[in-house]
């Protein structure tokens, strides 16, 4: 008996210093990680003169969650503009609640705050100023900006970071002796449904990069877009070994990077901060620099 007893005492010591090393690492170590990632994709219902696009992705960047502060948003502006992208899109979810009332989000207008941030926006917002691309710097909002003041995030977005925040509308830009347009949709969970008045107005439906905070809106979205760019998951924050990062709030088929359902074409960012819990294990913060081509034709690429 006192044997299995020592047998079973070492199990759980081992174990408990198991777990102290993975929390110690998921928590102070990983998230101060950052990378860049690149991928090249070829997308339909694309210009080949536009081949070679580069388009950086910045989601859910949580500011004020664990090593997420002004500082480090002001170092991934940095890290972006190094890219030499040519467009640059925000993924929606820039705050990180300290208080979360669900009570009060019910009852509190449309236009003020419904939720408690542990870095106000004014600061947030100042920390996204300096982003440059080519052709624009665009953004959307997400699920936790909407909870706590959308029209508050929309103004300082455009006023102080002087980004362009597009709310299911499409900006159109001459690049490359074609037009480069860029959908922004609303987060899925506001309405549960995709607008799509402004997509079904183009009359010609070619070189559209949709950009949104939800992946799982690539669902309900109609067909005839290149490629649409969401965040959301955070990758699942936990990647764990052989069972892989586990969806909680989004379709599994959407976690990090491409996915292609019924011929439309999405890429997902796993992000910069965290959210509900502070660590990140074997998904390390990161933006992306997507390179978009023509798949059909080989076409000159952009000077």
């Amino acid at each position: 008996m006192k044997k299995w007893l020592k047998r079973i005492g070492l199990l759980i010591g081992v174990l408990a210093v198991l777990l102290g090393l993975f929390l110690s690492y998921s928590y102070f170590i990983e998230p101060r990680q950052f990378v860049v990632v690149n991928d090249a994709i070829a997308v339909p219902h694309w210009d080949g003169r536009l081949n070679g696009l580069r388009v950086v992705t910045i989601a859910d960047i949580h500011t004020g969650s664990n090593f997420a502060p002004p500082e480090r948003i002001r170092f991934v502006v940095e890290q972006a503009n190094a890219q030499n992208p040519d467009v640059i899109v925000l993924l929606g979810d820039y705050v990180s609640e300290s208080r979360f009332d669900r009570e009060r989000m019910r009852i509190a207008p449309d236009g003020t705050d419904r939720t408690e941030l542990k870095v106000p926006f004014e600061a947030v917002a100042e920390s996204l100023k300096g982003l440059r691309a080519k052709y624009g710097v665009y953004a959307v909002i997400g699920n936790h900006d909407w909870y706590h003041n959308e029209q508050k995030i929309h103004r300082m977005l455009e006023e102080i970071s002087g980004i362009n925040v597009l709310n299911n509308e499409i900006h159109e830009v001459e690049a490359n002796g074609t037009t480069l347009r860029i959908w922004g949709i609303e987060d899925l969970w506001k309405n549960r449904e995709v607008p799509t008045e402004a997509f079904n107005a183009l009359a010609e439906k070619q070189n559209i990069i949709a950009i949104t905070h939800n992946p799982d809106s690539l669902l309900s979205a109609p067909e005839g877009f290149s490629i649409l760019f969401a965040g959301h998951t955070h990758g699942g924050q936990l990647n764990w070994p052989i069972f892989g990062p586990k969806a909680v709030f989004n379709d599994p088929r959407f976690m990090d990077g491409l996915a292609v359902v019924d011929g439309k074409y999405v890429y997902v960012s796993s992000g910069v901060g965290t959210s509900v819990i502070p660590i990140r294990f074997r998904v390390p913060p990161e933006i992306n620099v997507v390179t978009l081509s023509s798949n059909t034709a080989t076409m000159p690429e952009i000077p």
